[in-house]
Parts: C-alpha cells; sequence; structure tokens
C-alpha cells in the first residue's frame, strides 16, 4: 500500500471527527466505530488482493 499524503490524513480525520461530534453518547461513537472498522476490513481486503496481483 502506498503512503498516504498529509491532505488524505487530514480529510480523514475531518470525516471521522466530523461524524462523530453527530453522536449524542458515547454508544452512538462506538457504534460509528464498529461501522468505521468493518468498511476499513473491506478496503484492506481489496488493497492487500491488488498488491498481490
Amino acid at each position: 500500500m502506498k503512503d498516504m499524503t498529509d491532505n488524505q490524513m487530514e480529510f480523514i480525520t475531518w470525516l471521522i471527527t466530523t461524524a462523530t461530534d453527530k453522536c449524542k453518547t458515547l454508544e452512538e461513537v462506538k457504534a460509528m466505530n464498529e461501522q468505521i472498522r468493518e468498511h476499513s476490513k473491506g478496503t484492506r481486503k481489496k488493497q492487500k488482493k491488488e498488491d498481490e496481483e
């Protein structure tokens, strides 16, 4: 996998913090984090497959 640029990292940070700012409880934040983890697992699997090709 290629390194992220600073702009990409800033965008990801902004995206996550903007989403979690909308949560009203810690449980909502945890649920959102779980969704983010599930989506990132799919991304990592896709990247690994691409790297193997």
